[in-house]
């Protein structure tokens, strides 16, 4: 009888205690997204969207500005705006504008990563354009902007070219062996919002763009295997090398090749440490998905000449981004820390990278392997 009433007790405090912890989401507004604006004077308009856990709220969510000096100061002034307290740990996404970078106003955003209101695997993005106004635009395709572009930036670093930053990323590449960085840049065209390139930086400062592609060949050298839908134009007058032209079946002056890369590994060595001369390699296996002409597949030699071809055109572009990265000084693969892990003398080539790095000798090659071309035969 008495364990009985001792379990009755239980489960009723059990009840109790959860009827308890709702009531006390239901009082908090949850900070989805954070947007900075930053400006001449060095003060902030900080833009945040939140959602409050109401069931009678009309609306997912809503946003509010405020100016402030610090994100402290911002996050004083939105709790005076709103309902209810604002939620720690739930921040997604956290989005900065070029002047951010221009007027040197990043350590605002390093300070958040000692905030215990913030988690280290917040996403950060630049936008182009305003961000506060980004996410104060209705759309009418998101019910939800922040959470949309949460979805947006993990989908494609996980399964596409956009390599992770998150404010660990961030703020680990500001320590004692300061990183170049390759942030995602985001940009609002009429009702859509997508990821179009990747801000380079050195030092603090925007000093040039990658395009997807090169996102896929700098998440590869960086060690992550990236799945990537890969599109190629590739002109007839420059088959010849390859002889995949010999393997057309139509006269045309170009032909464009989609393929899917299911598995790619990248690699680099250090070959020469007084000239500073690197290798780098990138291996990947691909199925064909489309040939915009018709090509002969099945004649003995076909696949070898459009490898080839292939390999040929992306060795180039490879070579490109590897002769960007050197020009604008953005060492965001890390070469430099291959470097130091081999020659030593850490601090002294930490100090004198940034005039080293364009003054390497960096080539790059791609080799392919054709794994399937059933869908275009």
């Amino acid at each position: 009888m008495r364990g009985l009433r001792l379990c009755a007790v239980l489960v009723l405090l059990g009840v109790l205690s959860a009827c308890q912890s709702t009531s006390i989401l239901e009082r908090q507004s949850i900070l989805v997204a954070l947007a900075y604006d930053a400006k001449e004077d060095r003060t902030f308009q900080v833009t945040g969207t939140f959602i409050e856990a109401e069931p009678e709220a009309q609306e997912s969510s809503h946003t509010i500005s405020v100016e402030a000096e610090t994100s402290k100061g911002a996050r004083r002034k939105m709790n005076q705006m709103l309902p209810y307290t604002v939620a720690a740990g739930q921040t997604r996404v956290i989005l900065l504008d070029r002047d951010m970078f221009r007027f040197k106003m990043l350590n605002e955003i390093e300070v958040l990563s000692r905030d215990p209101f913030f988690g280290d695997m917040i996403n950060i993005a630049i936008v182009d354009g305003s961000p506060g106004e980004l996410l104060k635009h209705k759309y009418e395709e998101y019910s939800n902007i922040a959470t949309s572009l949460n979805s947006l930036l993990e989908h494609n670093t996980k399964m596409n070219w956009v390599p992770s930053m998150t404010l660990h990323d961030f703020t680990r590449s500001r320590g004692i062996n300061r990183i170049d960085l390759a942030i995602p840049l985001i940009k609002k065209e009429e009702e859509e919002v997508i990821l179009s390139s990747l801000a380079l930086i050195h030092r603090d400062q925007i000093v040039g763009e990658a395009t997807p592609n090169e996102g896929f060949f700098l998440k590869t050298l960086k060690g992550t295997d990236t799945p990537y839908l890969y599109e190629l134009n590739i002109k007839k007058k420059d088959m010849q090398e390859s002889g995949m032209d010999r393997y057309l079946l139509q006269d045309t002056d170009t032909v464009k090749v989609v393929f899917n890369v299911t598995k790619s590994k990248g690699k680099i060595k250090l070959v020469d440490k007084k000239d500073i001369k690197f290798n780098t390699v990138v291996d990947i296996d691909i199925d064909i998905q489309e040939v915009s002409q018709r090509y002969n597949f099945t004649e003995s030699g076909a696949i070898n000449a459009l490898e080839h071809q292939l390999m040929i055109e992306l060795s180039k572009q490879l070579q490109q981004f590897l002769d960007k990265l050197r020009k604008v000084n953005s060492d965001c693969v890390g070469f430099g820390e291959i470097y130091r892990s081999r020659v030593g003398n850490s601090e002294v080539v930490e100090e004198k990278w940034e005039e080293m790095f364009p003054q390497s000798t960096i080539n790059g090659q791609v080799t392919i392997k054709v794994i399937r071309t059933g869908i275009i035969e």
